[in-house]
């Protein structure tokens, strides 16, 4: 039996779905595929070449959002009053992609995936671990990380990458048609379904566009895993099923789903910080519990 996982994207929030990776763990479910997008990005990267106790002190060590981020804002004043240089977002990506050059193992521990968008073709692309040298994926997860305007692009000679977010925020659909075919697929979300009301105003652009993201994962999350249920129960009941239907559900298969979704927000998307990757840690793995209690193994 083979079992994937797609994580979300979510931020600073990235510590829930490590907690639900490690009572995963627990209860011995062994991964050959893994997506992810933004944040979810970088835990496949840290559970590829890294392991899960790597990636939960990589993340543990984070002491306050500059141990991740870090201004240049002065660099994107000079950038846009003089038309020279190339700072585009008001965060560098720098010191991020120092902690994954950190990743201790050359070769990928299996495949991989995560997805960016292209600036100037609009496209999704994605790239796989166990398809491109190590660097090469490595750009592709910074490249998933970088929120427009908020983050500083990556660059690979006339093009742009940001986030993939833009185009896929939750690779649920291109984790089922990887060529792997997984029988068994958990799905991690970085943010509650039921996003809870907030009585503050929204100040600024990236303050909207966060919030706009945020509900965003939900809704595809919502939409592509209720299409995984439906096909299942589809393919139970064939024999009672039109031709029309029968056509459709000619290439599928039945793919067992396990989700995990917050049940409470633990912190902003750019709130990183020792304590909110603790709490959220805790969470994830008080989620799974839950969801993993009548867990059968294949």
């Amino acid at each position: 039996m083979k079992i994937g996982v797609c994580i979300s994207g979510g931020g600073a929030k990235i510590g829930f779905a490590v907690g639900v990776l490690r009572e995963m763990e627990a209860h011995g479910i062994k991964l050959n595929l893994a997506y992810g997008i933004s944040s979810g990005s970088l835990c496949t990267a840290g559970i590829c070449y890294g392991g899960l106790d790597f990636l939960e002190q990589t993340l543990l060590d984070i002491k306050e959002r500059s141990d991740v981020l870090k201004k240049q804002w002065a660099k994107v004043i000079i950038t846009l009053v003089s038309k020279r240089g190339s700072a585009n977002g008001w965060y560098e990506m720098n010191t991020m992609r120092r902690k994954l050059d950190g990743l201790p193992l050359a070769n990928s521990k299996f495949r991989g995936v995560v997805g960016y968008v292209n600036l100037q073709s609009g496209q999704i692309e994605y790239k796989a671990s166990d398809e491109v040298p190590r660097e090469e994926f490595l750009d592709a997860v910074q490249a998933s990380c970088s929120i427009p305007v908020y983050m500083q692009t990556k660059r690979v000679g006339n093009n742009n990458y940001v986030d993939g977010g833009v185009r896929d925020i939750l690779p649920l659909k291109a984790l089922i048609e990887d060529r792997i075919g997984v029988d068994e697929i958990h799905v991690i979300l970085l943010s509650p379904v039921l996003m809870p009301s907030v009585d503050k105003p929204y100040k600024n652009i990236i303050e909207v566009g966060l919030r706009s993201v945020d509900l965003l994962v939900n809704e595809v999350l919502q939409n592509d895993y209720n299409q995984l249920v439906l096909v299942n129960k589809l393919i139970v009941q064939k024999q009672f099923l039109s031709i029309d239907l029968l056509e459709w559900l000619k290439d599928k298969r039945t793919i067992r789903p396990y989700k995990y979704i917050p049940k409470k927000t633990i912190c902003g998307t750019t709130d990183f910080c020792r304590e909110n990757i603790e709490e959220g840690i805790k969470h994830g793995r008080e989620v799974a519990v839950e969801e993993l209690k009548n867990y059968q193994p294949s």
